[in-house]
């Protein structure tokens, strides 16, 4: 009896400035980004140079504005042979939206990264997880627009409802089906948290969430991991946080780059879209 081939990791990486910050005064107002010193370009270089030649391929959630603010950056990456996914337009949290406004936002930022990928753009993931809860309207508005995938839910109080799903999960919208893909996700100091990337990650010991991996891979669920090009910057301008603020982009950020090029090295990374196949037939996995 044939030993069913294990399924390949997900690498996804959200395409934003190191000032994308939500709600912080200084960082979310649109006018002031113009005058802030842009690093996404040479941070998103040093991603596909390291992933250059390593059979591994990923998905580059893109904000519509660094698309048009830098408008070679989504050719680059397609040409380098990886998937183009939206992350919205003005990285601007889900639930601080009307679904007319959200509407607004996924369509602009679809267009123009449709437009300069060459080719369709179908998956999602919302700002800062902002997505809560896989009852949100916006989901279907994600369909309705032409999204079939979406990576925004995690099931981690407080930044997303513990009934949300764990693993890729088909839901049923009032505009259709949605597949949803979250990030890989266990315990953090006894608290459900994302272990896929972030500061839980990060300051998570290396050989813990590689074995986390290995028993979503056993079970036959590709295990999603994210990182944001500006983890990877050893140039990365100062900033104006708080103390929780600071800890979040911060903390742990320098191990971002040994532990990626360590992941690369070991496993074949694949895009989000290659998640389809890991939704049993019939049901939904949680």
């Amino acid at each position: 009896m044939s030993v069913p081939r294990q399924p390949d990791p997900i690498l996804t990486v959200d395409v934003e400035e190191w000032f994308h910050v939500c709600g912080h005064p200084g960082y979310a107002d649109v006018a002031a980004w113009s005058g802030m010193t842009s690093r996404v370009g040479p941070c998103v270089d040093m991603l596909l140079d390291l992933l250059d030649g390593s059979g591994s391929r990923a998905t580059f959630f893109v904000l519509g504005w660094v698309a048009r603010s830098h408008p070679g950056l989504v050719r680059r990456i397609a040409d380098a042979g990886h998937e183009i996914g939206c992350h919205g337009d003005l990285h601007r949290r889900v639930f601080e939206m009307g679904l007319d406004e959200f509407r607004e936002d996924v369509r602009r930022a679809k267009g123009v990264l449709e437009q300069q990928a060459g080719a369709p753009v179908t998956s999602f993931r919302a700002p800062e997880w902002s997505m809560r809860s896989a009852s949100n309207p916006a989901l279907a508005v994600l369909v309705e627009e032409g999204f079939r995938l979406d990576s925004s839910l995690v099931a981690a109080p407080p930044v997303g409802e513990i009934s949300n799903p764990s693993r890729p999960a088909l839901l049923q919208t009032s505009a259709g089906p949605i597949l949803e893909v979250p990030t890989l996700s266990g315990s953090f100091f006894f608290r459900r948290a994302i272990l896929g990337g972030g500061v839980c990650s990060r300051l998570s010991r290396f050989s813990r969430v590689e074995a986390l991996m290995a028993r979503e891979m056993r079970s036959g669920v590709a295990p999603v991991l994210y990182l944001h090009p500006w983890e990877l910057d050893e140039k990365h301008p100062p900033m104006r946080l708080s103390v929780v603020g600071t800890l979040v982009h911060f903390a742990g950020r320098l191990r971002t780059r040994e532990r990626l090029i360590e992941l690369v090295a070991r496993y074949r990374f694949v895009p989000i879209s290659s998640a389809t196949a890991s939704v049993p037939a019939g049901g939904a996995a949680r």
